[in-house]
């Protein structure tokens, strides 16, 4: 699954809507279901099901369950068109209208071969087909619903948390960036421009949707804007080592994956060293991943903060919504240093 199809789950007010069944994972899924199916039909036949009933009942079901996805893929840009509701009795419609008309087909063609296939009279042959694609299809699109959902429900939290967090960092950090850019204003007049530029470029960032994938170097550009706003305050105890020059700048990312790691990495490795200290930023893509590490030091204990948790935990679930398994967030640390590893399928971004 690519980042825009795992970032097209965004739904309407209304409710969700149904996959496209283009896809090769879905069909897979169709494929498993029909075959799971055959084999309970056959095991609750009287006796055990023989090898050429299993082959042949598997064959059509198969061919079946393709012709069905194949015609749901095809018009879904009509289905597309539909009320969520719609959609959904749409497809379901579909989908026994299309298994009708294809038992109708294989009924003609064993009839056209010669076929001794012992089938049953052609109104109640196509009846039953159409009957248990009709049950089949309710089962599993209701357990696509019920999944469309969730993922949408977790969507909007996880929306929700990332709003939440930086309604919480932004009024700390907007003072702090007022109080410098007022120090600057008198002896540094053109820095001091330059920070309100920086300021609203960050903030305007701030504003997008937490699902909306942006450039790689858009992200990185904010990043850098972030820190260059933190070095303002905190001065020659903030060190920042950019080493991104390997990163594909076309990379799709979420906006707002950086800025609370570094924000995380000033607050609780930076500030409350008196000396400062230095945070690394470096990255490159390997294979078809793209990795960041954030490295900063580690923070004395007389001056722990309570961690880097909530920004993690928010950033992690944003992850697992938008690329499952293929994207991980993993954090380690020594004695001197801590470690945040950002690991992110290579999509280029694509306007839309």
């Amino acid at each position: 699954m690519s980042l825009t199809r795992g970032l097209d789950s965004r739904r309407d007010a209304a409710g969700v809507y149904p996959p496209s069944f283009c896809g090769w994972r879905l069909l897979l899924a169709v494929m498993g279901i029909t075959e799971l199916a055959v084999l309970l039909v056959g095991f609750g036949k009287p006796g055990i099901p023989g090898l050429a009933w299993l082959g042949l009942a598997s064959l059509y079901a198969q061919w079946l369950s393709l012709f069905c996805a194949s015609g749901l893929c095809v018009t879904s840009g009509w289905i597309a068109r539909l009320s969520p509701r719609g959609a959904w009795i749409g497809i379901w419609l579909l989908t026994v209208l299309l298994a009708v008309a294809f038992s109708h087909a294989a009924w003609r063609a064993a009839v056209i071969l010669d076929l001794d296939l012992s089938l049953k009279d052609p109104g109640e042959f196509i009846l039953e087909t159409g009957c248990a694609v009709g049950l089949m299809a309710l089962a599993f699109f209701r357990y696509l619903l019920m999944r469309a959902r969730w993922r949408a429900e977790l969507l909007a939290q996880s929306e929700a948390r990332v709003q939440a967090l930086q309604a919480r960092i932004q009024p700390h950090f907007l003072f702090n960036s007022l109080n410098t850019i007022a120090s600057l204003i008198p002896v540094d007049p053109e820095n001091a421009e330059t920070a309100i530029e920086d300021l609203a470029d960050i903030f305007r960032g701030s504003m997008r949707r937490a699902d909306e994938p942006i450039p790689l170097e858009q992200e990185l550009q904010l990043a850098r804007q972030y820190l260059d706003m933190e070095r303002r305050r905190l001065g020659e105890r903030l060190d920042v080592d950019w080493r991104v020059e390997e990163l594909p700048g076309d990379a799709s990312v979420l906006p707002l994956i950086l800025q609370p790691l570094l924000e995380n990495a000033v607050g609780h490795g930076i500030q409350p060293r008196p000396q400062g200290g230095r945070l690394t930023v470096y990255g490159r893509a390997e294979g078809d991943q793209v990795v960041v590490t954030i490295a900063n030091p580690v923070a004395p204990p007389e001056s722990h903060r309570g961690g880097h948790g909530i920004a993690l935990d928010n950033i992690s679930e944003r992850l697992k919504l938008a690329f499952g398994s293929r994207a991980s967030l993993v954090t380690y640390n020594n004695d001197e240093q801590f470690y945040v590893v950002l690991s992110l399928p290579y999509v280029k971004h694509t306007d839309r």
